[in-house]
């Protein structure tokens, strides 16, 4: 599909050096546009900078763009360092910055994963099946019980270590796990009352 390359989003990207683009150019001019950019849906580029650069030196106004939905940074960093190590080759800074970025979306930091983990738990609020958005509602409406549940926890662990039943190291587990229990049940509980909220905005439409 043509696309205009005003619309072409370039975001971080891997290579730094266009390197020569006049026999690109020259290319261009004279066969055209032989392998099309890829972007995805929101019209970010995947691969093709080199291409488009000396498309938009020779003041080209569209391109012809394959589209694929891809969001995630993983597959998105994999794709460029594919197809552009296949075209022009990067430098070494190049790559081992590209595999080092790589590496750290494949193997994130704990936070990370907990920031990642949350983001996760939270899609699919405007899911537009109503099966499916009954399906998770209800399974956020029995996690609310996690609530309760980590407070009687909670209360038990510190009777029972105040009488000496449990160690030090019990009730330190016990309070962790409590906590944990609670925090899931907010997250849950705020996870409903945007369902919630979203089936309004749904039903308003």
């Amino acid at each position: 599909m043509l696309v205009s390359v005003d619309n072409i989003k370039i975001k971080k990207r891997v290579r730094k050096d266009m390197g020569d683009l006049d026999s690109l150019k020259e290319s261009l001019r004279l066969y055209g546009l032989l392998n099309p950019i890829t972007i995805n849906e929101r019209y970010e580029l995947i691969a093709g900078h080199r291409r488009l650069e000396a498309a938009k030196a020779l003041g080209w106004t569209t391109i012809d763009a394959q589209v694929v939905s891809v969001s995630d940074k993983i597959t998105l960093l994999e794709m460029e360092l594919e197809e552009n190590t296949q075209r022009a080759d990067f430098s070494q800074e190049e790559l081992i910055a590209g595999y080092t970025e790589l590496e750290k979306l494949k193997n994130p930091s704990f936070i990370r994963r907990v920031f990642n983990w949350i983001a996760n738990f939270f899609t699919g609020i405007n899911e537009t099946s109503e099966e499916k958005r009954r399906e998770k509602e209800i399974r956020a409406k029995r996690l609310l019980l996690l609530i309760p549940a980590g407070i009687i926890l909670i209360c038990a662990g510190a009777i029972l270590f105040k009488k000496g039943y449990i160690s030090t190291i019990v009730h330190v587990f016990s309070d962790t796990l409590s906590v944990v229990l609670i925090v899931v049940g907010i997250l849950n509980l705020a996870r409903l009352f945007l369902f919630r909220k979203s089936t309004k905005d749904i039903i308003k439409f």
